[in-house]
């Protein structure tokens, strides 16, 4: 009779245990996949600042171009002296 509770007992455990086994396995699956999830955004990221770094790298290679900087300056409206900023009329 104690062989049969005994090995009952066995296997509920190797049962739990193998449940506890797919859940984990679940688990680690699911944050594999986040992971690559991440590491697409991430990439996505550095492919931006990559663009970035080098639009910056193209001005400020035109950074000692008197016309260049002549250029931005009047794209922000600044104008010499001696002359007359006039608005347009509606």
């Amino acid at each position: 009779m104690k062989q049969g509770i005994v090995g009952r007992v066995l296997y509920v455990l190797f049962a739990l245990g193998t449940a506890h086994l797919l859940l984990l396995v679940g688990v680690e699956a699911q944050r594999g996949w986040a992971l690559r999830q991440e590491v697409r955004i991430v990439d996505g990221q550095l492919e931006a600042l990559a663009a970035e770094v080098a639009a910056l790298k193209s001005e400020l290679a035109h950074a000692d171009d008197p016309a260049y900087l002549e250029a931005k300056a009047r794209a922000l409206g600044y104008v010499y002296p001696e002359e007359v900023l006039r608005a347009p009329s509606r």
